[in-house]
């Protein structure tokens, strides 16, 4: 709080490191979409979009920053104590190469 009775609220950007060494900004509908891809419900969706958040809150650096591979495996880890079925579905997902 301010001297004058005032809060400063901070919203962070969580970035995302990929594979390519890019940067993206962290899209939530991306993990709630893979989810509800994958056979969850939207109630399972928005479990896990609450559980990565809280993580991300503590795992990305000062930056906000977070590799993708962190994040993919922390979804999946997630997934299996939501919904294991769904869990094996997300992982098998694979993006095409490419061209």
């Amino acid at each position: 709080m301010t001297e004058d009775g005032y809060f400063f609220i901070m919203t962070v950007v969580y970035k995302i490191l990929k594979k390519d060494g890019s940067i993206q900004d962290f899209d939530w509908s991306k993990v709630i979409s893979g989810a509800i891809n994958s056979g969850a419900t939207q109630e399972e969706a928005d479990k896990l979009a609450t559980a990565v958040e809280s993580w991300l809150s503590v795992a990305a650096d000062c930056d906000g920053m977070i590799k993708s591979y962190d994040l993919h495996v922390k979804v999946i880890e997630e997934l299996k104590q939501i919904n294991a079925k769904v869990a094996e579905s997300f992982e098998a997902f694979k993006k095409p190469e490419p061209q």
